[in-house]
């Protein structure tokens, strides 16, 4: 028995021996595959992805007070990129010709050469750490693989290798102005950035780097040093040399005391990439025309060059920054594929057969409201309406086909429910105006192009202020069952039909077409919807997953955002929103109001209605308090006065009464002045009720000496 034991134990051993342990991982943090920046073949732009690139102040000390230097500043520019790979650093490139028509710089082609390198403005660098593939490790000498998982640096060449590390915590390209968030608040501020190297660790911390690459979505947290602006005194002609301006007083233009802070002041900064998704968005040229009947709010502006005559009006577009508000713009075969177009503004369907470059791709010789280039869409649709999008070459879908999207909002980073609800009712008058815009563009679609029963298909109110009023306090209803008992269910439609036919038999008419149009439009589904941030179970199912929590900066998500902390320059309420540079479609949009001032605003109303009940008096607001104005120092109670009342009850100004004993004493008899009993007496006479001591203080404060020193032998 025990020679068997003995036998036995060694093929125990060797069976253990054999069964193979998980490899010894030796792989660090944070490392990235090269071909999500430059597609599968390093060697051609052909599948190189394209990114939107923004960074977003999202933090700012008090005491930067240069114009700008501000949470979610209004100098962020939205670019377009694409990624180059070098030995030493990962650089992003602007993936489109600055000025269309000149050098291509940016384009995949130059003419009609592909180019193999990416040559686009630099607009961001990040320093690479390392080039290196992933494999077993293994004995140099034998080749004998080890059970070692790691980091291989030296078997191919750096270009070849799969995966690169990289510096995330400085962007070393700050002076690309018109792309560059830190390079363009310089210009508005006048202010120096120096980078700081910063880079946080911890995957908890809330500045943590977040990488999403199967949703197509990056963003890196950086930090820098904003320098107080210097003015030359000569200029100015105070001298020689240059100083702060936050040491001088704000009467010199640019100056920024006493707010600033003297010291640098550490700016944090969100830089986010986003991979660019075709979303079938549909460009809108906001000419001169148009914006003299109506203003667009922000557009994207495109200018180009004419070989032969150089920058020209008619290649300068002003595209309004809009929201896309459809699933898909233009008609495809392959919807979801975006595939099967139909075809305009092409040699061949354009100027080919109207035998001139200036033809009209809109032109619509039977005046059937459907563009001649883009009959095969009402053919395959059966509807009428398609126009030639000019500057996508293809022909858009009627509105009356088209399904709207919903577009969610995020109350940044607050779950206050009084916050939101006031902030929610906001959203949902803006909703209501989204929809109707909606609704009208299918109804005009229909009576343009002389299809029948327009009205009965798409129903619309026609009343005033009124009727948008009941609308607004219908939607309210409507959401507030949809929050609770699912969006878009049955029962909260029926619901609001019931209030519709309430509302109509106030109106003294049950069918009444106004409040029936305003429930036809209400049960379609929303156009703009406000989320709780972190998302609840009862938003809508836009907002995403329960429990998503976008982050201010994040370039997928709007957000309504309130900031307590106090920053000198900033604006009470502003929009701040990232604009495609191209179409100016939105890609992600703000609204920001700082919450202090609202505080400081609330303080200054109370004030005020106590100064008017007379709780407060003048000199409760001006004692020891001065103003520097441009003809000097002055008390600011120089520039009130007090008041006396009159007879007839009117209040008269101190001033009034100061001139009136000023003429009094002038007139007086030389040799027998008048004493300050006598001028109350006198006044008195005139209606004025003005005791004996103060025209003493009136009389004191004009300089003017008591009776028996005006007296003259």
């Amino acid at each position: 028995m025990k020679r068997e034991l003995l036998v036995l134990l060694p093929l125990l051993a060797l069976g253990a021996c054999a069964e193979e342990r998980a490899p010894v991982n030796r792989l660090q943090l944070n490392y990235l595959k090269k071909a999500y920046f430059v597609g599968e073949d390093p060697k051609s732009l052909d599948d190189d992805p394209e990114f939107y690139m923004r960074g977003t102040v999202i933090d700012v000390g008090y005491g930067a007070a240069q114009d700008g230097v501000m949470t979610s500043t209004y100098a962020q520019p939205v670019s377009i990129v694409r990624w180059e790979i070098t030995e030493s650093y990962l650089n992003a490139r602007l993936a489109y010709e600055r000025i269309p028509g000149t050098d291509s710089k940016g384009e995949k082609v130059d003419g009609l050469r592909k180019k193999t390198t990416n040559d686009g403005q630099v607009v961001a660098s990040y320093k690479i750490v390392s080039h290196f593939d992933i494999k077993r490790s293994y004995n140099p000498t034998t080749g004998e693989p080890l059970n070692i998982v790691e980091e291989n640096t030296t078997d191919r060449p750096w270009n070849e290798r799969e995966y690169i590390r990289v510096d995330w915590s400085s962007n070393l390209a700050t002076d690309a102005y018109d792309f560059d968030t830190l390079a363009m608040m310089g210009i508005y501020g006048g202010v120096e950035y120096e980078p700081l190297a910063f880079y946080v660790e911890d995957p908890n911390d809330e500045n943590a780097p977040r990488f999403e690459l199967d949703k197509g979505y990056f963003d890196i947290t950086v930090k820098a040093f904003a320098k107080p602006k210097m003015i030359d005194l000569s200029t100015l002609g105070f001298g020689d040399g240059q100083f702060p301006a936050c040491m001088l007083n704000d009467v010199i233009k640019g100056s920024t005391a006493p707010v600033a802070n003297c010291n640098p002041q550490e700016i944090t900064i969100r830089q986010s990439f986003r991979k660019v998704v075709d979303t079938d968005y549909e460009p809108f040229d906001h000419d001169g025309m148009r914006f003299q009947a109506f203003g667009a709010f922000n557009f994207s502006v495109r200018k180009g060059y004419a070989w032969n005559y150089g920058m020209v009006d008619d290649k300068w577009f002003r595209f309004a920054a809009r929201y896309n508000l459809w699933e898909r713009s233009h008609y495809y075969q392959d919807a979801e594929k975006m595939t099967g177009e139909v075809k305009c503004a092409t040699l061949e369907t354009t100027a080919n057969p109207m035998k001139t470059t200036g033809a009209d791709p809109n032109r619509d010789t039977d005046k059937d409201g459907t563009a001649d280039e883009c009959k095969a869409v009402t053919d395959a649709t059966g509807v009428r309406g398609s126009q030639c999008d000019v500057f996508k070459s293809r022909c858009t879908l009627p509105y009356a086909v088209r399904k709207s999207v919903t577009i969610p909002w995020y109350l940044n980073g607050n779950t206050d429910e009084d916050l939101f609800e006031a902030t929610n009712w906001a959203v949902q008058e803006w909703n209501l105006g989204m929809m109707t815009a909606v609704q009208t563009s299918r109804l005009v679609e229909c009576r343009r192009t002389g299809a029948a029963d327009c009205d009965k298909r798409f129903p619309m109110w026609n009343g005033q202020q009124d009727d948008y009023d009941d609308a607004v306090t219908l939607y309210r209803e409507l959401e507030a069952c949809y929050r609770s008992k699912g969006w878009l269910s049955d029962e909260c439609k029926t619901q609001l039909d019931d209030l519709a036919g309430k509302l109509g038999a106030e109106r003294g008419n049950a069918k009444d077409p106004n409040v029936l149009a305003m429930a036809a439009l209400l049960k379609q589904p929303p156009v703009i919807v406000l989320c709780h941030n972190p998302v609840i179970a009862g938003d809508a199912p836009a907002c995403g997953e329960a429990g998503l929590a976008p982050r201010l900066g994040d370039l997928r998500y709007n957000s309504v955002l309130n900031i307590p902390k106090p920053q000198s320059p900033s604006a009470w309420g502003i929009m701040v929103d990232g604009d495609d540079p191209l179409t100016g479609e939105k890609v992600a949009a703000s609204i920001n109001i700082w919450t202090y001032i609202t505080d400081i605003a609330a303080q200054q109303l109370v004030d005020l209605v106590l100064y008017m009940n007379g709780e407060l008096k003048t000199a409760d607001v001006t004692n020891g308090k001065y103003v520097q104005t441009e003809w000097g120092l002055f008390e600011l109670k120089y520039f009130f006065s007090e008041k006396i009342h009159s007879d007839e009850g009117e209040d008269v100004s101190n001033k009034i009464i100061k001139n009136l004993i000023k003429e009094i004493i002038t007139a007086e008899p030389p040799k027998k002045p008048y004493n300050d009993q006598k001028i109350a007496e006198m006044l008195k006479k005139k209606g004025y009720n003005v005791a004996r001591r103060t025209v003493a203080k009136y009389r004191e404060q004009m300089g003017l000496p008591v009776s028996r020193l005006r007296r003259k032998i």
